[in-house]
């Protein structure tokens, strides 16, 4: 089952001038397939696990942490619709921030190819 996300990074320098980057990005995924770029890399930041009750189980990359949550050995979380979940990752040259949305379980053809072009016209993140 298809599953829609929105992701809303903020990228903030740790020395000055201090600049922050927010970017916004739509993911349109399937079950067992990785969303979401890590440190422009080809390390996804979260991959649908199964959607279940309009729900979805996504692990997270384990460089990321759950804000306000200590869950060292399991990097899976329940994402419901329309409740943002935040995840920090403060180990490299900036930190990183990324909010993931669920905006939509079961997309039908036409949502997912509208959520594609408007990924493929911001850019990866």
């Amino acid at each position: 089952m298809k599953a829609l996300f929105e992701v809303k990074e903020i990228v903030n320098d740790w020395a000055p001038p201090f600049q922050k980057k927010v970017s916004l990005a739509e993911y349109v995924v399937n079950e067992a397939e990785g969303f979401s770029q890590f440190d422009g890399t080809n390390e996804t930041v979260f991959r649908l696990l199964t959607v279940r009750n309009g729900n979805a189980l996504v692990e997270y990359n384990n460089a990321f942490t759950l804000k306000g949550h200590e869950h060292p050995q399991n990097h899976q979380v329940w994402v419901s619709r329309n409740q943002p979940i935040s995840f920090t990752f403060l180990w490299g040259e900036k930190g990183v921030t990324k909010t993931l949305l669920l905006k939509d379980v079961g997309v039908s053809e036409q949502v997912a190819q509208t959520a594609e072009e408007t990924a493929a016209a911001t850019g990866p993140n």
